[in-house]
C-alpha cells in the first residue's frame, strides 16, 4: 500500500468502504488519492477521495446494498469521493462514482473527465502499482486535463476550490509539478 498522509481515523473508514465493496465484488486494490496522498489532509475537515479497483461491475442490487453500506458509515472528513473502476478499463472510465456527505449518498456519473484523468496523472506518479492496473497517462493528454481544469476554474471565480484549483492548474502547467492546496495557501 501507497503512504498516505491519513489519520487512523480515516484509514479505518477507508477500510470500512473498502470491506462494504468487498463483500458484493472483489476488491483487488483501492487507493487515496488527493489530500490524502499529496499532503494537506486535515483529519475532520478534508475530504477523502479513493480509489477501488474491483475484478467485475457493481451492478443491481449488489451495487445498492454497497451504497446503502457506505452510506451508513460514520466519515472521517467533510466528504468522500469514491471512484471505481473494474480491471482494464482506464480513468474516466468508472464503474461507480459516488459522492458521500451529510446530504446522504448520491451517484455522480455526469462529472467532467478531465477530473479523473488528473487524479490518474498525480496516482502514477505518486504510488508505484498504480499501472499495475491502468495505463499511463500521457504528459500530452494529462496537460489537456489540466488546461480543461483551468478553464473550468476560471469560469468560477467566486468558489474557493476554483480559485486553489487554477493556481494548481497553474504551476503544474508553467513547472510539471503538482502544489497540494495548503502548499497554494502559502
Amino acid at each position: 500500500m501507497a503512504p498516505t498522509y491519513l489519520d487512523a481515523a480515516a484509514e479505518a473508514y477507508r477500510a470500512d468502504v473498502v470491506a462494504a465493496i468487498d463483500e458484493e465484488v472483489g476488491v483487488l486494490d483501492s487507493f487515496v488519492l488527493g489530500s490524502g496522498l499529496v499532503g494537506g489532509y486535515r483529519p475532520g475537515e478534508s475530504d477523502l477521495d479513493l480509489v477501488v479497483v474491483v475484478d467485475a461491475p457493481l451492478q443491481g442490487e449488489p451495487r445498492r446494498r454497497a451504497i446503502e453500506r457506505i452510506a451508513a458509515l460514520e466519515r472521517p472528513g467533510r466528504r468522500l469521493e469514491l471512484a471505481a473502476y473494474v480491471r482494464g478499463r482506464q480513468p474516466p472510465d468508472f464503474d461507480l462514482n459516488l459522492e458521500v456527505d451529510d446530504d446522504g449518498a448520491r451517484e455522480a456519473p455526469d462529472e467532467l473527465d478531465h477530473w479523473f484523468v488528473i487524479d490518474a496523472g498525480i496516482a502514477q506518479e505518486r504510488i508505484r502499482v498504480w499501472t499495475d492496473y491502468f495505463e499511463p497517462v500521457p504528459e500530452e493528454r494529462l496537460r489537456e486535463a489540466v488546461a480543461a481544469s483551468l478553464a473550468w476554474s476560471e469560469e468560477r471565480p467566486d468558489l474557493e476550490f476554483a480559485r486553489l484549483n487554477a493556481a494548481r492548474a497553474r504551476h503544474y502547467l508553467e513547472h510539471g509539478e503538482w502544489l497540494s492546496k495548503q502548499e497554494v495557501k502559502r
